[in-house]
């Protein structure tokens, strides 16, 4: 009987064990959501082969607009020409964003700039303007580079279009941005644009003499 017991509670342990290790060798993510999932959640007009920024079902290559300028960052790392913004003068930028499984789920946008170099990471600046579905629009802009930031959305199917409406009020160097998105399964993406934007002061125009 106590035999019978001890092996009992041998093999159950050996279970619980085995369980333990299943899940430290797991993926870390479900497909679903909770982190970055191939072909769910949100998408930037990448395919699914290398470098590419997520979608298995949707490819395109109009995935930033800066002012009426497209770019294509469908891979997860891109160098576009610099965009100009001028102080005191309004600006756009426009990211399309795919989400297969309902694009009502988008919570969160990010784009975070004031950042240099070939490798950035969002951990290197304090500079960004968020969108949420909830909250709406928020900036932490702790060298005032923004005299203002709002935002627009609209929806198209399974696209959204998010456009940041922003005024600079100082120069800020050329820098890159780290566009990254989540959605309500907490499945996110994100997209690095390297050398995208600066920002100074608008030229002076001077009128021809006699005209």
């Amino acid at each position: 009987m106590n035999s019978k017991l001890v092996k009992a509670s041998s093999a159950l342990t050996l279970l619980v064990l085995m369980a333990s290790v299943v899940a430290i060798n797991a993926p870390a993510f479900a497909l679903n959501g909770h982190g970055t999932t191939m072909g769910r959640g949100p998408q930037f007009g990448g395919g699914t082969g290398i470098g590419a920024s997520g979608g298995a079902y949707l490819t395109y290559h109009d995935g930033l607009k800066i002012n009426g300028a497209t770019f294509d960052i469908s891979h997860y790392t891109t160098t576009i020409k610099t965009q100009t913004l001028y102080v005191n003068n309004p600006s756009d930028i426009t990211v399309k964003i795919y989400n297969h499984q309902d694009i009502q789920m988008m919570q969160h946008v990010i784009i975070f700039l004031d950042l240099y170099g070939m490798d950035p990471q969002s951990y290197e600046t304090n500079t960004h303007i968020d969108w949420d579905k909830k909250s709406g629009t928020s900036a932490s802009d702790p060298n005032g580079l923004f005299k203002s930031v709002t935002s627009s959305v609209k929806y198209d199917g399974h696209l959204m279009y998010l456009t940041f409406h922003i005024v600079p009020s100082k120069t800020m160097d050329t820098s890159s941005l780290i566009i990254r998105a989540w959605d309500l399964n907490l499945s996110q993406n994100q997209v690095v644009v390297l050398n995208a934007i600066k920002i100074g002061y608008l030229p002076y125009q001077f009128s021809s003499v006699g005209q």
